[in-house]
């Protein structure tokens, strides 16, 4: 119960910005891009041409525009280029922030997250902190750090060896050219452990810019039943559906983004996971300069899993129980889209990797 070592300070990339849209509030505004279907057909049209397509048509507009909107990321069966960036999709309370430090340390890689966000200006730079870890001087926690990014050339500035964000939608647009690429991948968690991780972790994460005394205050049965509790996230994310209802259209959506987009990894599998990003991306055979040699990387990253970063002890919640299936209500659509990056990971992207 006390905050990650690797905080220093800077605010927290796994939770948005917005604490309306990691708890599925609602999000005004980011999803303005995407049409509704009372919106005029032939301006959509025009948005769907400035674009290329990796996707045929499907004659649905909103559907067709996600797609285009999402074109900055190469999909995952095609072959690796070195121009692409890896883009790791981080969904909180999944491991993430201790991924986040075997990258930056053991492997020595240069991240773009929030670290930079104090260093922001209108150039690009790489700072290095007292530890050794560097990280490019942007924010990509939240939508205008992305877009600001975007305005400096982040995407194709080859300053960054991974970027990490949770904003999916935003951050593909920093790949605005056929030549710089995003490679996503992601680590995946079973939902409802996820959200009970999420509102533990909240009632004492004081340094948290979402931290809030009405977390204090509630137990577990009130958080399933409040705003506050989570609403099908990754299917949100995945689909920017960031406002109104999910519906099996969503998760069908959300699915085919996932296969498509993201090499996935589950958090319950975490040493295989880890493995299987590296395997992918080529890591070990790359020398990324950092504080950590080459040859001490494996005990670094052995250190890193055994003692994980930010991770929350927490009382466990009865399967099947009142509480877990008031949350499971609440995110059955994420527990199905879970079960299809189950699939994934199992049955079909190993043969990808291998």
């Amino acid at each position: 119960k006390q905050q990650p070592y690797s905080y220093n300070g800077y605010v927290d990339a796994r939770i948005p910005t917005d604490d309306e849209a990691q708890f599925g509030g609602g999000l005004n505004g980011v999803g303005a891009a995407l049409p509704s279907r009372e919106d005029d057909d032939e301006v959509a049209k025009e948005m769907i041409n400035e674009f290329g397509h990796h996707h045929d048509p499907t004659g649905i507009v909103e559907v067709d525009i996600l797609w285009e909107q999402l074109d900055g990321y190469a999909e995952i069966s095609e072959p690796l280029d070195d121009h692409d960036l890896p883009v790791f999709w981080h969904i909180p309370k999944c491991g993430g922030t201790t991924l986040q430090d075997m990258m930056s340390h053991c492997f020595g890689m240069v991240e773009a997250n929030e670290v930079g966000k104090t260093h922001v200006k209108d150039e690009l730079e790489i700072i290095a902190l007292d530890n050794g870890n560097r990280y490019v001087n942007v924010d990509l926690s939240n939508p205008n750090g992305i877009e600001h990014a975007k305005d400096l050339g982040f995407g194709a500035s080859g300053l960054a060896n991974v970027a990490i964000t949770s904003w999916f939608h935003d951050t593909a647009s920093l790949f605005d050219d056929d030549i710089h690429r995003g490679r996503c991948f992601a680590l995946v968690r079973h939902p409802i452990r996820r959200a009970v991780s999420m509102f533990y972790y909240l009632k004492d994460a004081t340094w948290e810019h979402t931290y809030s005394d009405v977390y204090k205050e509630m137990d577990l049965e009130e958080y399933a039943t409040s705003q506050y509790s989570e609403d099908n996230w990754m299917t949100r994310f995945l689909t920017n559906q960031m406002s109104g209802n999910v519906y099996d259209r969503h998760l069908d959506l959300a699915k085919e983004v996932l296969e498509s987009k993201c090499l996935v990894g589950l958090m319950e599998d975490f040493s295989v996971s880890i493995n299987r990003f590296d395997h992918y991306f080529g890591w070990s055979q790359k020398d990324f300069g950092g504080p950590v040699s080459m040859a001490n990387r494996g005990t670094c990253v052995a250190r890193v899993i055994q003692h994980p970063d930010n991770a929350h002890p927490h009382p466990k919640v009865e399967e099947d129980g009142e509480v877990w299936n008031l949350l499971l209500k609440k995110n059955k659509y994420d527990l199905a889209l879970y079960e299809h990056a189950q699939h994934l990971f199992y049955n079909v992207q190993s043969d990808i990797v291998s």
